[in-house]
């Protein structure tokens, strides 16, 4: 009878055992559960694996998140360039997966030039259009109550414009190296960008230097005005 028992016993536990294995989860397929007869496919595929398809990996992920709206705000602008920057420091996606019909190592070679160039333009257009907020447009004689504020607003704009010449350099720079491959990629619009760079009607720096030189003088009479009231 004893020796019965230890049987019964040892039955239980491996039941016990055989339930806990079939209602054990993969964490990888939890979503198995609630399945009914068919699965498709594309659910055999690990969540790790489609975790790239919903979080950005690549240049052209981030790049893909840029976006501009008819009224944007400063916190919008500043989030592009977030996201242009963390392009600029990403892979490019495989050849066969990248935003035009790739076919030959040159041709991918200046989709990648190309791709960098308009990247550091989208970034210094983002930066001019955050100073043009800071960048008080024309001082009237009323505005001069309030000098010291006007004038860290227009450092404000000084200093976001001199980080926007440093990437119209590195996109100039692009824009020469891709224009040494011999050949047109889909890229239409970067590729007229490309084109303008070169022959000199695209000109950011001579644009940037003119508001430099305005805040400047902005700034000159701000300052005349403050020494002439102490």
């Amino acid at each position: 009878m004893k020796k019965f028992n230890i049987i019964y016993f040892i039955v239980i536990i491996l039941i016990f055992i055989i339930v806990i294995k079939i209602n054990a989860e993969d964490y990888q397929y939890q979503f198995f559960n609630n399945k009914q007869k068919h699965v498709p496919f594309s659910d055999y595929i690990p969540r790790v694996r489609l975790h790239y398809k919903t979080v950005p990996h690549y240049l052209e992920d981030f790049y893909m998140l840029y976006g501009m709206k008819q009224y944007y705000n400063e916190n919008s602008l500043r989030k592009n360039i977030n996201n242009l920057k963390k392009a600029l420091g990403s892979k490019f996606r495989h050849p066969s997966q990248a935003l035009i019909k790739i076919e030959t190592q040159q041709e991918y070679l200046k989709y990648r030039r190309l791709m960098f160039m308009h990247i550091n333009i989208l970034i210094l257009k983002n930066y001019l259009r955050i100073a043009s907020k800071y960048d008080k447009k024309k001082i009237y004689f009323y505005n001069l109550d309030f000098s010291k504020e006007i004038m860290e607003s227009l450092s404000i704009a000084e200093k976001l414009n001199k980080k926007a010449i440093l990437y119209w350099e590195r996109a100039k720079k692009h824009a020469i190296n891709a224009s040494k491959i011999k050949l047109t990629t889909d890229l239409g619009f970067i590729e007229s960008e490309r084109y303008s760079i070169i022959k000199g009607n695209l000109n950011y720096k001579k644009i940037i230097k003119n508001h430099l030189k305005r805040i400047k003088e902005k700034k000159k009479i701000l300052g005349s005005v403050a020494t002439s009231m102490r």
